[in-house]
């Protein structure tokens, strides 16, 4: 049945009020997105090819800043590796950590619902107060850990202020605060299909063949996703750093936001720091776009 020449009308009149509100409902997030992701960026890789101090006029040098990183600096190339160093030691260890206490808490024991806060607190508590009682902790002469140690007959650690200790001291701390990858990995175990896992037990298999054969295919999706994220993440760390070892000891702790900070707002180097920002943008990226392209192998997901 074909609609008459008001019916049309009214569809179309229709058809444009919803697409506007459509657009306008969207229209935050893109100016979110223009103001202040687009333009900072495009921002950034234009001070690069520039000497600016923030305070004067930037002047054109061209390639100049990005010729010092790769031939000039060796800080950058301490900061690429100690960056890596941490990213892996602190990803590698958290998905483990919280996948292991999320298998603790999908068990049906008494208070869980307890438990399943406690390991959530140290996510929302503020960063500054979580790394002034880790300092504490950590202090050579009267923090917990050595206190312990000494009770056991053991020899003390300078922990943070040990060129060799200072970044698993780190990654130690940022394990520990992986509440929200266990409220993720939690999830992922309670949508495992439990015809799955009856299917199992049909064939004769015990909770090992249920881990190995159902849980950890079904859960690889999560684990791509924890790991991706948690990567990128820490790839940026900056806290710890700034407050608890300002980069040392010994450039040990000099992760790569920190050296952006520090030629930027310390030595007042703009351009070169927004140079190596925009280094580090590349390299996050070809990161990212690695992981996904090894993804396929691994990750299971069931509409395959």
């Amino acid at each position: 049945m074909q609609l008459k020449g008001a019916d049309v009308r009214m569809k179309n009149k229709l058809t444009y009020n919803q697409t506007l509100v459509a657009y306008l409902c969207i229209t935050p997030a893109l100016l979110g997105f223009f103001l202040l992701t687009f333009l900072p960026i495009v921002g950034i890789i234009i001070f690069s090819f520039t000497h600016y101090t923030g305070l004067l006029k930037p002047t054109w040098v061209g390639f100049d800043n990005y010729i010092s990183i790769f031939t000039k600096d060796l800080f950058f190339y301490k900061s690429v590796v100690v960056t890596l160093y941490f990213a892996l030691g602190s990803v590698l260890g958290g998905i483990i950590y919280s996948f292991f206490i999320a298998l603790l808490l999908n068990m049906d024991v008494p208070g869980r619902g307890i438990f399943r806060s406690i390991y959530y607190v140290p996510a929302i508590v503020p960063a500054m107060a979580v790394n002034i009682v880790w300092a504490w902790m950590y202090d050579a002469n009267f923090g917990l850990f050595n206190f312990i140690l000494n009770s056991l007959g053991l020899d003390k650690s300078l922990w943070l202020y040990s060129e060799t200790t200072s970044v698993p001291s780190i990654v130690l701390m940022t394990i520990w605060g992986t509440g929200n990858l266990i409220v993720i990995f939690l999830a992922g175990l309670q949508n495992v299909p439990k015809t799955y896992l009856e299917a199992v037990e049909i064939d004769g298999g015990n909770a090992w063949h249920k881990f190995k054969n159902v849980t950890i295919p079904m859960m690889t999706p999560i684990i791509f996703f924890n790991f991706l994220m948690n990567m990128i993440t820490n790839l940026q760390v900056f806290v710890p750093s700034f407050a608890l070892t300002n980069g040392g000891p010994n450039d040990s702790t000099l992760f790569m936001v920190f050296l952006i900070y520090r030629e930027g707002f310390i030595k007042n180097n703009m351009g070169y720091a927004c140079a190596i920002s925009f280094v580090f943008f590349i390299f996050v990226a070809i990161l990212t776009a690695l992981i996904f392209s090894v993804s396929n192998k691994w990750v299971y997901y069931e509409g395959k």
